[in-house]
């Protein structure tokens, strides 16, 4: 009961919804890559594969990076990776046609994508110290629930008819609504930290 009392705390809900926007941004995409890079970017079926695995190269590198940034800082760890995933997926929205490039996007994009999440779980954790073990697991709900969210607006992009690239903007829009929530909430702690000014 202690530890569900602790996820009523503001600070807890928004690290969580923050995982979830970061999630979303991520799984916009990528539920899709397969129909994408057959679609817009005419790649063969060993060009998918390689670029699943380059993908893959790309999540295990950016975990170690968001790791390493986050023991410095949480913040700009995050500022940085959000920051890095909106222009990248910007960017594969008006080149995927171009095989190559689309590959260096897509490990970039890798790398990206779970930088974040290191820097996410350190922040739901540091919000929810005294109830460690229901943090850590609504925080990977908090995941799921983003893959999926994420997975229903590129779908609902789609079945707009609004095109492939349209599916990448929407996932560099849901990072930066992330990034603008990071900012705020960095303003926001600033200004609390700030001493009083004391007229002389």
């Amino acid at each position: 009961m202690a530890e569900l009392r602790v996820l009523r705390r503001g600070p807890v809900l928004g690290a969580l919804a923050l995982t979830v926007v970061g999630s979303s941004a991520m799984f916009t995409v990528f539920t899709y890559i397969v129909p994408i890079l057959r679609d817009a970017t005419h790649a063969s079926f060993a060009f998918v594969t390689a670029m699943l695995v380059t993908y893959g190269v790309g999540l295990t590198i950016g975990n170690w990076l968001g790791g390493k940034f986050a023991d410095h800082s949480v913040d700009r760890t995050l500022i940085v990776t959000l920051a890095s995933l909106s222009a990248v997926l910007v960017a594969f929205a008006a080149l995927m046609p171009h095989a190559g490039i689309s590959a260096v996007l897509i490990f970039l994009w890798g790398v990206a994508s779970f930088a974040l999440v290191p820097p996410l779980q350190v922040r739901v954790m540091t919000a929810a110290a005294d109830a460690p073990n229901l943090a850590s697991a609504m925080n990977i709900g908090a995941f799921n629930l983003g893959n999926a969210l994420g997975a229903a607006l590129g779908g609902f992009v789609i079945a707009k008819g609004l095109g492939y690239p349209m599916v990448s903007l929407a996932g560099a829009a849901t990072s930066a609504v992330g990034l603008l929530i990071v900012i705020t909430g960095t303003l926001r702690a600033t200004g609390r930290d700030r001493p009083a000014h004391c007229p002389s």
